[in-house]
């Protein structure tokens, strides 16, 4: 069997899971790993040319198939080999920029030759994020809100989340899992200690612990991403509220069923429809602050931005100033 593998940050637990299933259905199966950056895949090439009767079944894999300059000429040669006694793994790693988009992504023409041989198995962090709650709930035996609950304090990134299951598991030793419990030994995100803090000042205007964390951590800039996102899905609450299609007081059963059925149109990004859980989470912004103050703080971060991109404002003291000013 032949199986091409790309994409960028799940593709590693991808590619472990499809080599755990491989070794579990063939027990014993010897394995040859090629790497195309080092310049071995001539040595894969034949590898997966020789074949004997008397030869065991092998797994052959090559890595970093996206440095080899030709790839489409080269999964052509393979097309033309006998792979009925191996299983063949090409892996493709796409290189993630600034803003999440690949570099090297893989040609469509590489693909169209690759789904002739054999299988095409993708892992892109743009798509997998309900893989990554499926994978947890798998590991760790638990429920699908558990699982997103424990998603939104690692974060996404699957290497991280991998090491932190893994983590949990030998924590609880066979125990039931509890956020609680295994809170003190997670790694949490910069991203979650932000948003945490940022809801508090939000909902109480605790500006002390927020401004000390900003002042340590120095992610100012992602403070004001997070909180124009915070502000326009408050916004987006509170209209929805006004035309009827939401309450503030609704249990989490009640609101992934019809109801979050009913707006879902509303919380569609790049990647699809947001899942219920976080989105169940900012409920909590309903009648919080009016219409005309969070449309007249958006513009502000807007301005606030730009302004220190271009460099007319030092970002640590223009996010200082407005924290502390945020509501007068």
């Amino acid at each position: 069997m032949f199986y091409f593998m790309y994409g960028d940050t799940p593709l590693l637990l991808k590619y472990e899971e499809l080599v755990k299933k491989i070794k579990k259905d063939n027990p014993g199966i010897p394995a040859k790993i090629y790497d195309a950056s080092q310049g071995e895949e001539e040595n894969f090439l034949e590898s997966i040319s020789i074949n004997s009767m008397f030869s065991p079944k092998e797994l052959i894999v090559l890595k970093r198939a996206e440095k080899l300059k030709k790839l489409e000429k080269f999964l052509k040669i393979i097309e033309d080999y006998d792979l009925t006694q191996k299983e063949v793994v090409v892996v493709y790693e796409e290189e993630l920029n600034d803003f999440g988009k690949a570099n090297n992504e893989v040609e469509k023409k590489v693909l169209a030759v690759a789904e002739k041989i054999g299988k095409l198995i993708v892992g892109r962090k743009a798509s997998e994020k309900k893989g990554l709650h499926f994978f947890i709930e798998k590991e760790l035996g638990i429920s699908e809100y558990e699982s997103e609950r424990l998603t939104e304090i690692l974060g996404d990134d699957f290497f991280k989340v991998k090491n932190e299951v893994e983590k949990i598991k030998n924590f609880l030793d066979g125990r039931n899992f509890v956020l609680e419990t295994v809170l003190p030994i997670l790694t949490i995100s910069e991203e979650y200690n932000i948003k945490r803090l940022m809801e508090e000042f939000l909902v109480t205007d605790n500006q002390i612990k927020l401004l000390d964390y900003l002042k340590k951590t120095k992610e100012h800039m992602l403070f004001l991403y997070l909180l124009s996102e915070e502000l326009l899905m408050a916004l987006k609450l509170n209209n929805l509220k006004a035309i009827g299609e939401l309450t503030e007081n609704i249990s989490y059963n009640n609101f992934k069923g019809n109801v979050y059925e009913n707006i879902k149109k509303y919380f569609k990004n790049s990647r699809g429809y947001m899942r219920e859980y976080p989105i169940f989470l900012k409920l909590k912004y309903i009648g919080l602050y009016k219409e005309e103050f969070l449309l007249e703080k958006i513009e502000e971060l807007l301005n606030l931005e730009y302004a220190i991109k271009i460099g007319n404002l030092e970002e640590e003291i223009a996010v200082e100033k407005l924290i502390i000013g945020f509501k007068k």
